[in-house]
């Protein structure tokens, strides 16, 4: 055997994964431009779901547009954006204090 598994259609399954790991800001690998939860579920993926996979990438497609992967993005850049806006509040009550300012009020 070759060692590249293939559907009942002929078309080629194999992992399309070529070393560069790194995701970008649309979720997708920038190496295989699969999304986390394709990278991470392929070995469980049907012939089928991972022949659909490998023909999107083909034709220059990203990540599918609708799922789980942007909203979960979205939540976790809100929650970064929330820990800074804390911290830049401390550090101007900080500088105020240093400054000898207190908050107008």
């Amino acid at each position: 055997m070759s060692g590249k598994s293939k559907d009942r259609l002929g078309r080629a399954t194999d992992n399309p994964c070529i070393g560069l790991c790194r995701f970008g800001g649309d979720g997708a690998c920038l190496g295989c431009h699969r999304t986390k939860a394709e990278v991470k579920g392929w070995k469980r993926l049907s012939d089928a779901a991972k022949a659909a996979i490998k023909d999107r990438i083909a034709k220059g497609g990203g990540p599918p547009a609708e799922g789980k992967a942007p909203r979960k993005r979205l939540r976790k850049l809100d929650r970064k954006i929330g820990k800074l806006e804390s911290k830049l509040a401390a550090l101007r009550a900080e500088r105020d204090r240093v400054a000898g300012t207190g908050p107008a009020g």
